[in-house]
């Protein structure tokens, strides 16, 4: 059996979550998208597997742990700043502050605490969709 392999560099542009999971957006420059790409159907399967590059295109080493701790530490900053804190309460009928946030971000998160970042993905998932969307909200809200 022959494999076909498709080889080509892109730029990751967003990321989200749908009903389906979470949705990637890459960014290829027209010369290197695959001319299967453009015949193959909607829903096509995939297997992919990406390496992140440096500045001198070369593989950069994951350390999973220290991501981890990083959008800990994120959260917890976050959770400090007002203007997070207003956005993340908008609609809710309790008062601005730290504490309201905490419960409100672990609400929407599921979680009891930040700890379960280390071994639920779909917690930090759902965070990093949180701190993008407080980014656009920023961006247009920020006068």
């Amino acid at each position: 059996m022959s494999i076909d392999a498709a080889h080509f560099e892109a730029v990751k542009i967003s990321m989200s979550q749908s009903k389906d999971g979470t949705v990637l957006r890459l960014g290829l420059h027209p010369d290197d998208v695959p001319p299967s790409l453009y015949s193959d159907w909607v829903g096509s399967r995939y297997m992919v597997a990406m390496v992140r590059l440096d500045e001198q295109e070369q593989p950069v080493e994951m350390n999973n742990r220290s991501e981890i701790e990083k959008i800990k530490a994120s959260c917890g900053a976050l959770c400090r700043n007002p203007k997070f804190q207003k956005w993340v309460l908008l609609d809710t009928p309790v008062d601005v502050n730290e504490k309201n946030t905490v419960e409100e971000l672990k609400r929407r998160l599921g979680i009891e605490s930040r700890a379960e970042f280390d071994n639920n993905v779909h917690a930090r998932m759902g965070f990093i969709d949180m701190r993008e969307e407080f980014t656009e909200w920023l961006k247009n809200n920020t006068r």
